[in-house]
């Protein structure tokens, strides 16, 4: 068995190693309704914009290998449990990601923290 030791691995260009086939998430943040994000624990994103109530778009850095090719996890940050998520990945390097009240089944700002993680292959 053989093992490997290393502070740093590199692409040829002595920039970061791109590892395409990890399991691993592909995108990861820390979302608000108004847009923002905390980039100190994001992963891939580039930008998030505020569409309307309950609306997000969050664009990635690194697009995936198609539309349609994300499996997304959402977790809500407050104890009420009284919403739901849903992201729109018809795009292979924009999502939307959608709040919507459980009781009422429209879009909302309310209590709006909620972590992404988006898993599949990049491009």
């Amino acid at each position: 068995m053989s093992t490997l030791k290393a502070d740093t691995i590199q692409n040829t260009s002595g920039g970061a190693a791109t590892f395409t086939k990890q399991r691993a998430a592909k995108v990861t943040g820390n979302l608000q309704a108004d847009g923002s994000s905390n980039s100190d624990i994001s992963l891939n994103i580039s930008s998030v914009t505020d569409g309307s109530a309950g609306l997000n778009t969050v664009a990635v850095t690194n697009a995936f290998t198609a539309a349609l090719a994300v499996a997304a996890l959402i977790a809500n940050h407050d104890s009420s449990y009284n919403r739901t998520h849903t992201v729109d990945d018809t795009s292979a390097s924009s999502f939307i990601t959608r709040s919507v009240t459980a009781s009422g089944g429209t879009l909302t700002d309310t209590n709006p923290a909620h972590s992404i993680a988006f898993f599949g292959d990049l491009a």
